[in-house]
Parts: structure tokens; C-alpha cells; sequence
């Protein structure tokens, strides 16, 4: 028997790439088009901020309300819900409440308007607006008391409403970087994200309070709020990283920053956002957020019951993602 012993030369099937200039060509097209989407995601908001059914409360004789009521229907159709109460006192619970964003009293000592700006400076400067050209129009003098005013050091709150972005990014990237750094130590993940998200509630908080001065009191409780922001960001996108690895960060960070940030409404207010958008962005853990940091800040707390059950459903989501992940990595391990 003869064996052949010639060797035999294999030759790499050759891979054909399209050239550099249809490459070059679908690259610019792609980031024009995220550029784009991003561009939408953050100006369409700003350009289209309207008050879409505001709610604000009236107090007093019944008549006198349903002036007001019409002559707001006719000035901005659509753009307030108002709510009729029994006197100043309820009206004034109501907005330390977190019911209504203001609203006009009508007492045996006259008219008085009365205003949140911590609730949203952009509401209260309408109403502000609104109140004195009907003052003017009747030519009865209008009082004007702020129940929630901004502090001395910001008196525009415009502190609070940048943070907006950076609150976003306190979610996302830890998450990011750890999920590439620490590629199996799940566990590991899952507790420096929790870690993280204590210090930067700390953090920020101490900013807030001490560098912008936007806010006075309360540090503590807006600490706690903005930590529970940051965990159920911070979770959800660990656990999108985990179990689907660069992809689910991916959809994470696209959901967070295109749709998430500019439907917060920390800088005007979720019924001046495109209707349906603002309360769309109110189930978001941005959102929620961003309404709990100004409940914690101005309002006590009050307000707040409902994005702490947001914030905590997202949070307990990412933490059962994480722990699927985990179980899955065990399975593969064993196998």
C-alpha cells in the first residue's frame, strides 16, 4: 500500500468586504440618523411645551370661579382642569399636596393667587402671567403667594432642572462599566451598583444643597428619594446588561436617554410635555425621579407615594433580570 505523504495545501475561502467608500457611506448614515433621533428625543419636547390640562383649583363663590374657568378656556383652550373648593384653606392643602399647581382664591379680603414653584417654575410663572392680566382686566388687585418658592441661592430652579441629565447618567453608566469590566462575577455587580447608588443619592444631594444651593431643606429625604432613582435605574440596566450583555445595554441606555431624560419633565412639568408623552415619562424611572426629587425637596414628601411604587417596581424588575442572569451563568458553569 502506498500512502500518499504530498501535503495538501487549504486555502482560506477569501472575504470580500464592500469597499471603503460604501463603508465609509453607511457609517455617515447611521450616525446622521442617531443624531437625528437624538435631536428629536431632546428638542421635540422643548419646542412643543404647552400646558396640556394643568390641573389648578379655584376657592370661592361658585360665580366668581366659573369666570375664571371661562375666561381660562378662552385665553388657552384645553390647557387647564380646574378643580372648585370649598375655601382658601382646602386650596392651599390641595397644592401642598401635590394635587393642583395652584390656584385663585376668592375671599371677603379679595382675590389671591397662589402658586408652587418648587412644583414647576414653568407653571408658576404662567399662572403668575395669567393672574395678573385678569387683575388687570377687571382691575381688581391681585395678591400672589408662593407656597412652595425656590430658595435664595436659585431662585429659578435652575439647578434642579439640570441635574436632570446627570441624575440619567447615575443610572446608566455604572452599570455599563461594570457589566464590561466584571463579565462573570454577577453578584459582585449587583452589590456595587447598589453601593453606588447610596453615594451618589449622597452625592448629588450634597451638590444640590451646598454647591447650587437649589434646594434648603429636607437633605435627608431627598437623599433617599434620589438614591431609590438612581438604585432603579442603576438595577434595571444591570439587569438588561446581565442576561442580554451589550444589547440589553444598548436598549437601556436608548430608552433611558431618547425617551427617559426629555420625558422627565424636571424642567417644566409632565402636563407641559406633549400630551400623553409627560404622563408616558411618569412610568419611567427618570420620571419618577424627577417628580419624588421635587416632592422630597419643596413638598415634605407629599406626592411621592406613587414614583416610590414606580421606582421600586423598576428596581425589584432589574434585581429578577439579575437573578435570571445569574442562574443561567450557574447552568452554563455546571454544564
Amino acid at each position: 500500500m502506498v500512502t500518499d505523504t504530498v501535503p495538501r495545501h487549504t486555502h482560506a475561502t477569501p472575504v470580500h468586504e464592500p469597499p471603503a467608500a460604501i463603508r465609509a457611506t453607511g457609517i455617515v448614515a447611521v450616525l446622521t440618523v442617531a443624531l437625528a433621533l437624538v435631536a428629536i428625543a431632546f428638542a421635540l419636547p422643548a419646542a412643543r411645551t404647552a400646558p396640556h390640562g394643568v390641573p389648578i383649583g379655584a376657592a370661592g363663590p361658585q360665580s366668581a370661579s366659573g369666570q375664571v374657568a371661562a375666561t381660562l378656556e378662552k385665553q388657552a383652550p384645553g390647557a387647564f382642569e380646574i378643580t372648585y373648593y370649598p375655601g382658601e384653606a382646602a386650596l392651599r392643602d390641595a397644592i401642598r399636596n401635590r394635587d393642583v399647581y395652584g390656584g385663585i382664591a376668592f375671599g371677603p379680603d379679595g382675590r389671591r393667587l397662589l402658586i408652587a414653584t418648587g412644583a414647576s417654575p414653568v407653571v408658576a410663572q404662567m399662572l403668575t402671567q395669567i393672574g395678573n392680566g385678569i387683575a388687570q382686566h377687571v382691575g381688581v388687585p391681585l395678591a400672589i403667594e408662593d407656597l412652595a418658592p425656590p430658595t435664595a441661592d436659585d431662585p429659578r430652579g435652575a439647578g434642579l432642572a439640570a441635574s436632570a441629565l446627570p441624575i440619567t447618567l447615575a443610572g446608566l453608566l455604572p452599570a455599563i462599566v461594570l457589566v464590561a469590566a466584571l463579565k462573570r462575577e454577577v453578584w459582585t455587580r449587583f452589590a456595587a451598583v447598589v453601593v453606588f447608588a447610596g453615594v451618589a443619592g449622597v452625592s448629588i444631594a450634597a451638590l444640590l444643597r451646598f454647591v447650587l444651593g437649589s434646594i434648603d431643606a429636607n437633605f435627608w429625604g431627598v437623599t433617599g428619594g434620589l438614591t431609590l432613582g438612581v438604585l432603579a435605574a442603576g438595577l434595571s440596566m444591570l439587569g438588561l446588561g446581565s442576561l442580554f450583555g451589550r444589547i440589553g445595554l444598548a436598549l437601556g441606555a436608548l430608552m433611558a436617554l431618547l425617551l427617559g431624560n426629555p420625558l422627565s419633565g424636571l424642567n417644566s412639568a409632565p402636563e407641559m410635555l406633549p400630551a400623553g408623552w409627560g404622563q408616558f415619562g411618569q412610568w419611567l424611572p427618570q420620571g419618577a425621579n424627577a417628580t419624588l426629587l421635587r416632592s422630597t425637596a419643596f413638598f415634605d414628601g407629599a406626592g411621592g407615594t406613587l414614583p416610590i411604587v414606580v421606582l421600586t417596581c423598576w428596581s425589584l424588575l432589574g434585581a429578577a433580570l439579575v437573578v435570571v442572569a445569574a442562574l443561567r451563568q450557574r447552568g452554563s458553569s455546571a454544564a
